[in-house]
């Protein structure tokens, strides 16, 4: 099989309500929450199954009858990401954990030095504040997500099977 620089499929776990809404209109920036492992910003993830553990654990942490956990999933194009500032950490490390000691204090822009955040950060999840990663689970933040090919709209929703709650 040949390399064709194909679409980077991505995963976003929420509950199905925010899902409606992101469907409905696009993604909210008013609903960003501040204090996260790489800033403010939308997340998803390439492995499906971290989505719906972030799906699961959203709507428990909700509460309620009406919610039931979703994943939305994207399709965006390579080489559309490849032309976004971005920064990537492929292992957690020092500057990684440094960046996101950073970005848990609140603090915006990616840095001191940087007049804007990164348009998009790759790397391991953390599980702040012990310096550990979970194995096998990655997370991208989009810090702007009205500018990324790809994220207008969801290419599909994946629900529990049946009439589960969780996955």
């Amino acid at each position: 099989m040949s390399w064709v620089n194909g679409p980077l499929t991505v995963f976003h776990g929420t509950d199905n309500l925010s899902a409606n809404a992101i469907r409905l209109n696009g993604i909210n920036p008013t609903r960003f929450r501040a204090a996260t492992d790489f800033g403010v910003g939308f997340y998803v993830t390439t492995a499906q199954h971290q989505a719906e553990q972030w799906a699961n654990q959203r709507c428990r942490r909700m509460g309620g009858t009406r919610l039931n956990a979703e994943v939305l999933a994207y399709e965006l194009p390579r080489n559309d990401l490849g032309l976004l500032d971005h920064l990537c950490f492929v292992l957690d490390g020092p500057d990684y954990y440094d960046l996101i000691a950073y970005c848990r204090a609140g603090r915006a822009n990616h840095g001191p030095r940087r007049p804007m955040p990164y348009k998009v950060v790759y790397g391991p999840v953390s599980l702040w504040p012990q310096r550990l990663v979970i194995a096998n689970c990655d997370q991208i933040l989009f810090s702007d997500p009205a500018n990324v090919v790809g994220l207008a709209h969801p290419s599909a929703s994946l629900r529990p099977p049946g009439s589960a709650r969780f996955f």
